[in-house]
């Protein structure tokens, strides 16, 4: 999620920065919460030609050890082994706040389960190190030394992620960053989710909605996506039944980690049909 707005590089100031957006956005009419929003109808035809915009893209590249934003065709990606999720928070983070993180998390990947077929489940303390997907929530002086502890492991960190971590734009509320099992190109295997612990309510919400069904394999942004998360407008923040028939359409059976987008397209007719007669 990205908003093409100036943000103060002072840490203290985020949190009001944020507040002040998330206002501004719902009295503008934005972040809306409906699942199927009656003045955005979608065909057939849509979600087909959606599905490839968001599937079969990425809004960004790998250039000189950054993120450079650009619309760059990829490989389908998705998980075929079970996901076990750890949150973790940096200090920041109210007890109280940790809580409702919690359950927003626990509540929100059980409906990807449902929607996807996947078996994922939000790991206990004690058993967090099994975790292959993890959300982070940290303002930014935590993100820097999160950034500088990954640096100092043998982990071989991509130094594009470090950099968002360490000082990525401001206008860069939250963020995915997934990794391929390097023996089967598509399959993902790990995945970590940064949401800024400075965002609050529904803002924070819209983070936790987007960036998790993104690290699913649903990457991309695109402007001309709608009803639908997977737009930068910020129109939408809650998961629509738009944006749940992608995700179904991505994790049907004859879709595989690695197809290329000329094998994708002619099987999705057939893939929708099935989706369809399985809701």
């Amino acid at each position: 999620m990205a908003l093409a707005l100036l943000l103060s590089a002072c840490a203290g100031e985020g949190a009001q920065y944020y507040a002040d957006l998330q206002a501004d956005l719902r009295a503008r009419g934005f972040l809306r919460t409906e699942r199927a929003p009656v003045d955005a109808p979608f065909t057939d035809a849509d979600l087909i030609r959606n599905f490839r915009r968001i599937a079969l893209y990425s809004e960004f590249r790998r250039e000189g050890g950054r993120f450079v934003a650009e619309r760059t065709p990829v490989h389908l990606s998705k998980w075929l082994r079970p996901i076990r999720i750890a949150v973790y928070f940096g200090a920041s983070v109210a007890p109280g706040q940790q809580r409702q993180d919690l359950a927003d998390v626990a509540r929100f990947s059980a409906r990807l389960a449902r929607l996807s077929g996947l078996d994922i489940a939000l790991l206990a303390d004690d058993t967090a190190g099994a975790a292959n997907f993890v959300i982070l929530y940290a303002n930014r002086n935590e993100r820097v030394d999160i950034a500088r502890s990954l640096a100092g492991t043998n982990a071989g960190f991509d130094p594009a992620i470090l950099a968002d971590l360490r000082d990525g734009s401001p206008d860069k509320i939250c963020f995915a960053n997934t990794f391929e099992n390097p023996d089967r190109p598509g399959e993902l295997v790990y995945a970590m989710v940064v949401i800024k612990a400075e965002t609050s309510g529904l803002l924070r919400l819209s983070c936790l909605h987007e960036e998790l069904t993104q690290a699913l394999g649903l990457a991309n942004d695109d402007p001309r996506v709608r009803p639908s998360i997977f737009n930068d407008d910020e129109e939408f923040a809650l998961l629509t039944a738009h944006d749940e028939m992608l995700l179904r359409m991505l994790y049907h059976p004859r879709l595989q980690p690695g197809m290329e987008a000329e094998e994708v397209v002619p099987l999705l007719p057939g893939i929708l049909a099935d989706v369809k007669r399985t809701r």
